[in-house]
């Protein structure tokens, strides 16, 4: 059994009151209740708080039930093994390994003997904000998110993919993660979310939408290649070229060929490499790998050898050994 966020330990108890009075204060329960053998009762839980989401890991030994309060989140259930189930009201949902289930905040959840899950609770409200920058103005109503979906297939399976695969690289390294690297992740994660969950706006998301101007390419291009060391948010891309979100990646499509955020990927590989070049004795590949916003120091080694035709390690080493 993979250990996620261990970094990010809250608990690990066999007493049912430490877990209950966890869930009560740190997660905003209103109740919790063993619903099997408690001499089996052993929890664990974790959790990484980003700006507007955060990402939490959960198991449990033995049956238990929690029910929570409303606010503003929306919670994603990406279970890894066992068994559970999540209730809406009336309406109920089972969790398992081959689906992603999403639910509002207010909502009972159950969890049969070995379960174990990243959850992943998106603010309501920077999602729509997000949706409204997409759409390029605001949907006149509340989004509302199907309670479950494929976690093995198409847009959802790529984002249960995608929370395991950013949980697992949380603990790669001691060195701190750098807070522009989170402000991308945070962002990415609610993009992630509106693109792999089925909503009330799917069909105008995945709409064709108006392209923007040519020109606004080579702007965008002109300020990354200027400002890679900043956090790269939608938003930005949007105040400097006047465009929408979807025209600005859809004009990328069309007149390069790739995303600005390749663009921007690429940009700080050179930078990465131009570092190795010149790196103080001591240096590291990883603490290189987050001085130029790349979290996962395995994809930046996978990328970097694509662009250059060299693990960076490689270019370290030769570095050293030629005493530059």
């Amino acid at each position: 059994m993979v250990r996620y966020l261990k970094a990010f330990t809250i608990v690990a108890t066999r007493e049912i009151e430490v877990m209950r009075s966890i869930l009560f204060d740190i997660y905003g329960a209103r109740s919790f209740e063993p619903i099997g053998e408690q001499s089996l009762f052993f929890a664990e839980a974790a959790a990484l708080y980003l700006d507007s989401s955060n990402l939490c890991y959960c198991s449990c030994g033995s049956a238990v039930r929690v029910e929570f309060h409303d606010d503003d989140y929306v919670r994603l259930q990406i279970c890894l093994s066992g068994t559970g189930r999540t209730s809406i009201g009336q309406r109920r949902v089972d969790v398992n390994s081959t689906v992603i289930v999403c639910s509002p905040a207010e909502a009972v959840l159950e969890f049969g003997q070995s379960f174990e899950q990243l959850v992943l609770r998106a603010k309501q409200s920077a999602l729509e904000k997000d949706l409204t920058i997409l759409l390029g103005s605001q949907p006149k109503n509340r989004i509302l998110f199907d309670l479950s979906a494929s976690g093995q297939v198409g847009q959802s399976g790529r984002l249960r993919q995608f929370i395991i695969q950013t949980a697992s690289i949380i603990d790669f390294s001691d060195e701190p993660i750098p807070s522009v690297i989170l402000r991308e992740m945070d962002q990415a994660i609610r993009l992630a979310v509106l693109f792999g969950i089925p909503n009330s706006v799917s069909s105008l998301l995945y709409a064709d939408p108006k392209t923007s101007a040519p020109w606004q390419v080579k702007r965008i291009e002109e300020w990354i290649d200027a400002n890679w060391k900043e956090d790269v948010t939608i938003e930005k891309l949007m105040d400097i070229s006047g465009a929408s979100a979807r025209s600005i990646f859809a004009t990328f499509r069309n007149a390069r060929g790739y995303t600005p955020m390749a663009h921007l990927k690429r940009v700080r590989l050179k930078a990465a490499r131009e570092i190795l070049l010149r790196a103080a004795p001591g240096a590291s590949v990883t603490g290189i790998a987050f001085a130029c916003n790349f979290m996962n120091p395995g994809h930046f080694a996978r990328d970097y050898k694509l662009e250059f035709g060299e693990l960076p390690s490689e270019t370290l080493r030769r570095r050293k050994e030629l005493g530059l």
